[in-house]
């Protein structure tokens, strides 16, 4: 049976995302979902009266940012990518950027679309 992993990218710098979408491609993550999001810190500062005095470090921040996810049998796929994107000048290490992780899938259930039919 297969090892499956969750990818999943927090990004915080949505000029990145054709780039990052290009990459996914190019490590076999051909199933993935892009959702339009919102950080904590935002919403703290913005939106509860007691945290709104706050400034969190938002100078300069975006208000939004984008959620990949996808999955994948290749437990190194972070690496794989981080090294891709390098060559894009896009560096997830330099603060602001964003997060990519995964974690590892008790189950999965479904067949996803071909991208390419």
């Amino acid at each position: 049976m297969e090892t499956n992993y969750l990818l999943i990218i927090v990004l915080n710098k949505e000029e990145y995302e054709d780039d990052i979408s290009s990459a996914l491609v190019e490590v076999g993550v051909t199933d993935a979902t892009i959702i339009d999001s919102e950080g904590l810190r935002q919403v703290l500062a913005k939106g509860i009266p007691i945290f709104a005095g706050f400034k969190f470090g938002l100078e300069g921040s975006r208000p939004y940012n984008k959620v990949i996810m996808g999955i994948t049998d290749d437990p190194q796929v972070v690496e794989e990518l981080a090294v891709i994107l390098k060559d894009s000048d896009i560096d997830f290490n330099e603060p602001g950027v964003g997060r990519m992780m995964t974690i590892k899938l008790e189950s999965v259930m479904g067949t996803p679309p071909e991208i390419f039919e």
